[in-house]
């Protein structure tokens, strides 16, 4: 039965994507041939009207030809004339009267005779002749007996003047002898229309030549549309227009032909849908199954596993906050007893500074664990930090391990937290540390990638590699590949296991990688792919320049004590300090003060949120230099982007200045201001 249920999902799940897969090939195969059906809507419609372009410009180049005879030389004899008409109807038999009219529209010869009025009926295409001396077809117009007719008129031109106009009436049943053998399936309809949408000619109802088309279809859309016959009919319809003349033909197929595939296809959608669904369900009641059944045999052991996990992180860091709470109970005592004694004031006052230093260290290295952004990153020069931290990683090794930090003088510089670096790099000393024991050599060094894909698959673009190796006792093949799992250790004194942890989360949250290599016996090297500023080098003078504080500057927390502690800070300084306990606060404070120079703002507090105020300031006071400070923020830890400084708590007031300097010198040039340099005169 245990091997069952698998089979069972497994066969059920496979059903799922081949009946999706069948129907979605069987959608675009009726898909297809809707299409086709429309392609050979459109070709059959511009043949036909190749075909009656065709035999309306042979009827006009004959007549243009007769228009040229010495017959028709002014004047014309009549009896020279009704010899050529006649002559020309019993080789044309479609040409129904031909007729001689002057340029007013006068008809003075016509054979047979014009019985009734002598005005030309259709004056649009006799105008149209005289003012373009061209050869021209008329729409079609009913004559005196009420039966539907259409010119095609040439002019006489003698010595380069039009001196009238040759006309020959054909009857519309030319157009529909053409209709009727153009090879259409008997279910479609064909029909054409002249310049005035009267109808020529139809494959329906002849009878109607002559008459609006509407009387016989009501065609809605450009060149495909839909059109409705009078008889009810729906038809699929496509219209092409003739190159030179302003007839357009009309052919539809029965809109009951096309929709049969689409019901086709919405009835093969439908039941695949349903067969899916039903296989769905059963593959989902299938793997809730076996997932609970999973579950029951894996729960005792997950949950020991996360209390186990649990209880170590949490005793690490209580272990380690109560170690700072002695010291700043014993230096609290201390002052309480001995306050006057200035030399023991000043020690335990140091004491105390250091323990904000390791608390600050502590609470950004647990934040580290679980961080999935790259929150305050910046550029850092690797040469200049590597050197201030110098001692500091000293300190992370024994005395009798020699450190060794080789840079060359070309590194670029790398976009990074340098607080995330910093725990990174003590993190990797104190591990190197412990794998030499007595003794030993850990080198720090970089060297620059110009393409990161060749270190890793999945990176793109320029990196820096930094490397930190040493000469220890290395790294077991088996374990090469857990080195980075959460509480997994293989020191001797049973270490947390979260150091390499957090090494892994700062590279990948930095938006690089981290590499291990080990030898039994002969050391390992951890190296960090961490990603190329965009930025230029800073000069050596530009990183020693001191940073000036603005005068006036607007202070918001909702916590009165921090609040108090930062503005002291800051009149320290010689700035003249304005609080505000909330957002909204702020923001009339901005709005009646305009000699505020910067703002801090705090980014947790209630109501409006500090990274709110900042936009809504920045909004309304597009120069203001703007610096959020925080302990904790679940947006930054999310990964939300920050386009202004932000200084973590507990800061250095000298961090704080040179935050506010950074937000200062960003906002020094408008980037919506587009220089444009005028060309250099020649």
């Amino acid at each position: 039965m245990n091997r069952t249920r698998p089979a069972l999902l497994l066969v059920t799940a496979s059903l799922i994507p081949v009946i999706i897969l069948a129907a979605v090939m069987g959608w675009f195969f009726i898909r297809e041939q809707q299409k086709n059906l429309d392609d050979s809507v459109r070709g059959r419609a511009a043949t036909l009207a190749g075909v009656l372009q065709r035999e309306l410009n042979s009827q006009m180049q004959l007549l243009a030809i007769v228009a040229e005879s010495p017959r028709l030389d002014p004047p014309i004899v009549r009896s020279a004339f009704s010899e050529l008409a006649r002559r020309l109807r019993e080789r044309v038999p479609e040409w129904e009267q031909i007729r001689v009219s002057d340029l007013e529209g006068t008809v003075v010869l016509a054979v047979p005779p014009v019985q009734g009025s002598k005005r030309v009926v259709e004056m649009e295409s006799h105008e149209t002749a005289v003012r373009t001396a061209a050869p021209v077809i008329g729409n079609v117009a009913m004559g005196p007996r009420d039966q539907a007719a259409f010119p095609i008129r040439v002019p006489v031109i003698r010595k380069d003047k039009t001196r009238a106009i040759l006309s020959v009436v054909m009857r519309p049943t030319v157009v529909t002898n053409l209709l009727y053998s153009s090879g259409l399936p008997e279910t479609w309809t064909a029909y054409v229309v002249d310049g005035q949408d009267r109808l020529v000619a139809s494959t329906g109802s002849p009878a109607l030549a002559g008459e609006p088309a509407t009387e016989f279809a009501t065609f809605s859309g450009g060149s495909f549309g839909s059109a409705t016959t009078t008889s009810g009919a729906m038809l699929q319809m496509a219209e092409v227009r003739l190159d030179t003349i302003p007839w357009r033909v009309r052919i539809g197929l029965p809109l009951a032909e096309y929709e049969r595939l689409a019901r086709n296809a919405t009835i093969l959608i439908t039941l695949a849908s349903l067969c899916t669904i039903l296989l769905f369900g059963s593959a989902a009641f299938l793997f809730q199954r076996e997932v609970r059944a999973r579950n029951r045999e894996r729960e005792s052991m997950a949950n020991w596993q996360r209390m186990d996990a649990l209880g170590k992180l949490t005793g690490q860091a209580a272990h380690d906050f109560n170690n700072l709470l002695m010291v700043f109970q014993s230096g609290v005592e201390g002052i309480k007893r001995r306050r006057h004694d200035e030399q023991r004031v000043n020690q335990m006052l140091s004491h105390m500074s250091e323990g904000v230093t390791r608390g600050k260290a502590i609470t950004q290295r647990l934040l580290s664990f679980s961080r999935r952004s790259n929150q305050g990153a910046t550029t850092v020069e690797l040469d200049l930090k590597l050197a201030e931290l110098a001692p500091l990683l000293r300190q992370a090794v024994n005395d009798t391990v020699v450190m060794d930090i080789k840079l060359p003088d070309d590194i670029w510089p790398i976009h990074v937290d340098p607080a995330g670096l910093e725990i990174t790099l003590i993190n990797l000393l104190t591990n190197a540390r412990d794998a030499l024991g007595s003794g030993g050599h850990v080198t720090i060094s970089a060297r620059n990638v110009l393409d990161g894909k060749a270190e890793v698959p999945t990176l793109h673009g320029s990196f820096v590699a930094l490397t930190v190796s040493d000469t220890g006792r290395g790294i077991a093949p088996d374990d090469l590949g857990r080195v980075f799992e959460p509480f997994f250790s293989t020191k001797n004194n049973n270490g947390t296991g979260l150091g390499l942890t957090q090494v892994h989360s700062f590279a990948q949250g930095s938006g690089g990688a981290v590499k291990v290599t080990s030898v039994v016996g002969h050391g390992s090297a951890f190296t960090l792919l961490l990603p190329k500023s965009n930025e230029q080098r800073m000069s050596t003078d530009d990183t020693r320049q001191s940073l000036d504080l603005p005068q006036t500057i607007l202070v918001v927390d909702d916590t009165p004590s921090s609040l108090e502690s930062v503005r002291l800070a800051l009149e320290e300084l010689g700035a003249n300090v304005i609080t505000a306990s909330s957002g909204r606060e702020a923001l009339d404070i901005l709005e009646h003060q305009p000699g505020i120079e910067a703002l801090v703002s705090d980014i947790m507090m209630p109501g409006m949120s500090g990274i709110e105020l900042a936009d809504e300031a920045s909004r309304r006071h597009r120069r203001l230099p703007i610096v959020l400070m925080t302990g904790y923020s679940d947006k930054l830890e999310a990964g939300a982007e920050i386009a202004r400084p932000v200084v973590g708590k507990p800061f250095k007031i000298e961090d704080l200045a040179s935050a506010l300097g950074a937000a200062k010198a960003a906002i020094a040039e408008p980037v919506n201001v587009i220089r444009l340099e005028r060309p250099a005169k020649s």
